[in-house]
């Protein structure tokens, strides 16, 4: 793969994990109502960016197109299709909505930047890969360890830790659809975190 498409997958990734870098701010801090405001928001400009793309509505959706015009990978710019956001904002919402604050923020990190890991790392380091998705083991071992810091600086046990970052690696890798990973992986780190 190597450095142009992992600098290509970082510019992506880039914007997919600014709601990890709000998420302990918003949900934590600021509290749950912020949180669910928040993702309502950005749940309804990608469901109607959908509609646009569509062209069921001609106005270009704030936010929402310029997001799709920087991080659209060639088969969403295609199929004029964005969806992978709106599942993202729906995932998010729910946690946000049924998880105490410090464990729908991890979360959501380990949605952010666990998935931005694996994706910027597998692609610049490459080697062997999953012979069922085909995505590296190096990807997964960055997702493992990003994703054990995101539960971690939250305040969660380290056993916590370890089986929710290895439960959400898990679920990335076995994920063969790209954009179905906005919901395997949140949803999967959401029901560990209120399982452990």
């Amino acid at each position: 793969m190597g450095c142009r498409d992992a600098l290509n997958e970082l510019k992506r990734k880039s914007i997919h994990m600014i709601p990890g870098f709000a998420a302990i701010p918003v949900v934590v801090w600021l509290g749950r109502e912020w949180g669910i405001a928040i993702s309502a928001l950005f749940l309804a400009l990608y469901s109607l960016n959908e509609l646009h793309l569509k062209g069921l509505i001609k106005r270009r959706i704030p936010i929402a197109t310029q997001t799709f015009e920087i991080m659209a990978r060639k088969e969403e710019i295609e199929k004029r299709t964005f969806l992978g956001t709106v599942l993202f904002w729906s995932s998010t919402l729910a946690l946000i909505a049924l998880l105490p604050p410090a464990k729908a923020a991890a979360a959501v990190m380990v949605s952010s930047f666990g998935d931005a890991a694996a994706a910027v790392v597998g692609r610049l380091v490459g080697g062997p890969r999953l012979p069922w998705t085909r995505k590296t083991i190096a990807g997964s071992l960055a997702m493992f360890a990003i994703s054990l810091l995101c539960i971690y600086v939250n305040g969660l046990p380290l056993t916590t830790c370890v089986i929710t970052s290895a439960l959400s690696t898990l679920a990335e890798a076995l994920t063969k659809v790209s954009i179905l990973d906005e919901l395997t992986v949140p949803l999967t780190a959401g029901v560990s975190l209120a399982l452990f």
